[in-house]
């Protein structure tokens, strides 16, 4: 595994769980104590089964024994289920939060993979999964009972030496080869999950996440590289498959062996009372269940381990671009007009036969405050990545967008340091389809917090005045509502009111006008015009009436600006726009 010694460290050992881990720990240490005892107690039964008194008297020892046991097992797993619960918690924020920390970074030397809501909620899910059925599935119970037996052995070792000593360098080999076995079983099994991981990629970047999309028949129409990568994950399912159904067979003939193993070495051993044979025969029984059990878990601990490996990798990929600190205060600035130049980008490919991958190039133009400028042009020209980069979603190589304060200093982005990232960032509002939703009120979903304040109230009193669909929606702003709970343009029009209260001095909307009914769409035009008047507004248009309104409009075709002025001068000027016009209303 190529996790590093500290991450290790970070990884199991957090805030909070010490105490955990202690108990944990006294609970292997008394286990340990208590096997420890076990030969000599199965001894004595067997030899006082002659006299009544000590008999009885070994059963009532026996007996508090196993009590002493069982709570001691109660203790260790109570501790250990607390712990693995923490230990998913901790994980699940951790690599949740630095994805949402992190900036996608397009890299002159290589590209970094990109990933998606879904595949990293998926990775997140799946691979934390596998640490918790390492409780779930009792592999935990493998622990306690490796320190048991080995307290046992030690114990009968002193009874009888070649025996103990036998048995116990027996057992431990027929472990070790289980475990050195395992070995390749590990890879396989990563190989199993990376493949699951390919797959789930390169369906969510085909058709969004639908996974059942694969089993349709498509006519060949769609991307077959979901194909491929199933193909793939089929076929190593089926390897591990076979290398689990031949651990089991050797796991299960164990038992008889070490029987058939002890039989052959009573004569060499000096063993002259039955009860020592009685105790022996007790403790390969108890012995031969942890073994097997490596045999049987083996695979819950290969999947929790590439788990772990695959989670370690995903989060020292993360490490490598730059991240917005939690604790950074907002700036505000007072901005002037926004330029922007983006002399190249290029979205980078895996493979150097790959096709050549979609570019910009040259896309120069500058808004003012107060403005609405609209990006238009045929699917697939480039608006959305322009606007991802203007967006900070993207951080490219060659480019400067300058933010020009009115006190004449400026901020660049990307610039010099992540600094400047980070307070570039704070100062753009995106507005698009996929903006978040939080299950909470709709004045925090719309002010960010949860304080009571005089100005969100005024903001709501405003905002009702300008947009009548408000008072005809009849929603109370302490009113908690859900993602699920609004509709497509409901969604849109709280975060364009968000974005409207926040005061950002760039706000950026993309596709909010399509697919709408008529008095909500409304709704949304009046939103962009009230975010204008204190903003500039950028919009990615896909409606006519949202781009009549532009100050400017920028017409992009293959990666290029190829014109940019009002509605009526492109009308007439550009055949480009005029396709576009007409695919619009047609």
């Amino acid at each position: 595994m190529s996790t590093s010694k500290n991450s290790l460290s970070d990884f199991f050992f957090f805030p909070g769980v010490r105490w955990l881990l202690f108990v944990v720990l006294t609970c292997l240490v008394f286990s340990s104590v208590l096997g420890s005892f076990l030969p000599g107690l199965m001894t004595d039964l067997a030899a006082n089964y002659s006299d009544t008194a000590k008999f009885e008297s070994s059963l009532y020892t026996l007996m508090g024994y196993f009590f002493l046991v069982y709570f001691n097992r109660v203790a260790y797993q109570l501790g250990i289920n607390r712990y693995v619960l923490k230990l998913v918690q901790q994980v699940r924020t951790n690599v949740y939060e630095k994805w949402l920390l992190a900036f996608e970074v397009q890299a002159k030397e290589k590209g970094r993979d990109n990933y998606p809501q879904g595949e990293v909620m998926s990775r997140i899910m799946s691979d934390t999964m596998a640490i918790r059925e390492l409780m779930t599935s009792g592999t935990f119970g493998i622990l306690i009972d490796i320190f048991f037996v080995l307290a046992c052995l030690i114990s009968l070792v002193r009874i009888n030496q070649v025996s103990g000593i036998f048995l116990a360098v027996t057992e431990v080999g027929v472990a070790i080869l289980l475990i050195w076995g395992g070995k390749y079983m590990r890879k396989v099994f990563h190989d199993v999950r990376k493949s699951r991981g390919m797959v789930s990629q390169s369906v969510a970047n085909v058709v969004g996440g639908l996974g059942e999309t694969y089993f349709t028949n498509h006519g060949n129409y769609a991307s077959k590289t979901a194909t491929v990568q199933f193909t793939d994950f089929l076929y190593k399912q089926l390897k591990a498959n076979v290398w689990d159904a031949s651990y089991y067979s050797v796991a299960e003939s164990l038992y008889p062996l070490l029987l058939a193993l002890m039989v052959f070495i009573f004569p060499h051993s000096g063993i002259t009372q039955a009860a020592v044979i009685f105790a022996i025969v007790d403790l390969i029984q108890r012995s031969i269940g942890p073994i097997k059990n490596i045999a049987g878990k083996i695979t819950n601990i290969q999947r929790a381990a590439t788990g772990i490996q695959r989670i370690n990798e995903f989060t020292e990929d993360l490490a490598k671009a730059p991240r917005s600190p939690k604790d950074q205060v907002y700036q505000p600035i007072e901005m002037q007009e926004l330029r922007v130049s983006i002399p190249h980008f290029q979205y980078h490919t895996k493979h150097e036969e790959d096709e050549i991958p979609f570019q910009l190039t040259d896309i120069n133009f500058v808004g003012k405050t107060g403005e609405l400028v609209g990006l238009v042009g045929l699917s697939g020209c480039g608006k959305s990545t322009v606007l991802n980069i203007l967006a900070s979603n993207i951080i490219p190589e060659k480019a400067d967008i300058e933010l020009l304060k009115t006190d004449k200093s400026s901020l660049h982005f990307p610039g010099e340091s992540l600094e400047e990232i980070v307070n570039y960032r704070q100062q753009i509002s995106l507005v698009s389809q996929d903006s978040h939703i939080f299950t909470e009120s709709l004045r925090f979903n719309i002010s960010l917090s949860n304080d009571e304040n005089l100005e969100f109230d005024k903001f709501w009193a405003w905002v009702c005045e300008k947009i009548p669909y408000l008072k005809s929606w009849g929603i109370d702003p302490g009113e908690n509502i859900t993602p699920d709970s609004l509709s497509l343009g409901q969604n849109q029009l709280v975060c364009g009111l968000r974005a409207c209260f926040l005061k950002r001095p760039v706000v950026l909307f993309d596709e909010i006008s399509s697919a709408l009914d008529s008095e909500l769409e409304l709704a949304l035009r009046e939103v962009v015009l009230l975010v204008q008047e204190q903003s500039l507004t950028i919009i990615v248009a896909h409606r006519l009436e949202t781009i009549l309104e532009a100050s400017r409009i920028i017409v992009m075709d293959h990666g290029k600006i190829i014109a940019s002025g009002t509605h009526h001068e492109l009308l007439s000027a550009v055949p480009q726009y005029q396709k576009f016009m007409d695919e619009m209303t047609s």
